[in-house]
């Protein structure tokens, strides 16, 4: 078994009993895996943003426990020690878990921080949008703001009828 299908595993494990939660980083990690391959990232950045997606909510049930609330600045707090943690037990290397650490720790963040942490942020509002129920004029107003990539913009075109 290849590192991100043991990443894959391992987030499993850590998402048991949590179907919500184990599909929705599965959803984001394959589109995120698709807009980067799409906006043609260089092997090392790909990688790095596959790895992240998997491990990027790793901290909701840290932030639930500790602060009563799954908000994205406590899941940001929580989220790098525990993948930290998880990337070491698989043998990452520092600069990988340095940088994934980074968009663990603000990928709710709109402020852009490269092209990886661009798509993450694309990836995750697109699974969010429907798990969240966000209503169309939302995702418009999201799109209009923080959309970048052209294929993240197409495939919210594409997946949520805009225009």
């Amino acid at each position: 078994m290849e590192r991100m299908e043991q990443l894959m595993l391992k987030m499993m494990q850590h998402t048991a009993g949590d179907a919500k939660r184990t599909q929705h980083f599965l959803k984001v990690h394959a589109l995120a895996r698709l807009i980067g391959r799409e906006e043609r990232l260089d092997t090392f950045t790909q990688f790095i943003l596959e790895t992240a997606a998997l491990v990027h909510d790793i901290g909701i049930y840290a932030a639930i426990e500790k602060h009563g609330s799954s908000a994205g600045t406590f899941q940001e707090e929580e989220g790098p020690a525990l993948a930290k943690e998880m990337l070491s037990q698989l043998d990452y290397s520092e600069e990988i878990i340095d940088r994934v650490l980074f968009l663990v720790a603000h990928h709710h963040s709109t402020d852009w921080l490269g092209e990886d942490h661009r798509i993450l942020l694309e990836a995750d509002y697109l699974v969010n949008f429907y798990e969240e129920g966000f209503t169309k004029e939302q995702i418009q107003t999201t799109y209009d703001t923080v959309f970048q990539t052209t294929f993240g913009r197409y495939l919210c075109q594409t997946m949520y009828g805009l225009s």
